[in-house]
């Protein structure tokens, strides 16, 4: 997770969306829990459990990778987060809470996620929707493809 940050209100909106629906479920509020959330939300990038777990490696209270991953289902069941299959071994997250709705380039080759938004397309998916007898809950649009010019290109692929 690169440093891509969001302003703090929007991070405690978050987290006290967080701990809302942790108290709904019954669920204890836990240090390691406010950890990770805190350390998602205070920036707005694609990342992999992996990662998260690489960030927070440096942390005095150790996190295993198996209370991220199970972490990362409680937040993506309350909403909080989404979960991405770029064509990779691994998932990517992004939170969403307050963030417009976007579409996602890949780059298969090095890594790179570019998040766009295109009226047009929203249009002809309504359109298809509509003809087809559906109302649209939500919609994931992912285009993989390589950069243009990949021996330049300077993105690494990250997890």
């Amino acid at each position: 997770m690169q440093n891509d940050p969001i302003s703090s209100e929007d991070t405690k909106k978050e987290m006290l969306a967080f701990e809302e629906y942790l108290k709904e479920k019954g669920l204890k509020i836990t240090n390691q829990r406010l950890l990770v959330a805190q350390k998602i939300f205070s920036s707005h990038n694609h990342f992999t459990a992996e990662g998260l777990l690489d960030e927070l490696k440096d942390n005095k209270d150790r996190i295993s990778k198996a209370t991220i991953y199970r972490i990362l289902a409680i937040m993506v069941e309350a909403g909080l987060l989404e979960e991405h299959d770029f064509g990779k071994d691994y998932k990517y997250y992004e939170h969403i809470i307050g963030h417009e709705h976007h579409d996602h380039i890949i780059c298969m080759q090095c890594g790179r996620i570019v998040e766009f938004i295109d009226e047009r397309i929203e249009e002809l998916q309504n359109k298809a929707a509509s003809e087809n007898g559906f109302t649209i809950t939500g919609h994931s649009l992912n285009i993989f493809g390589n950069c243009v010019n990949f021996a330049t290109c300077e993105h690494k692929i990250k997890k």
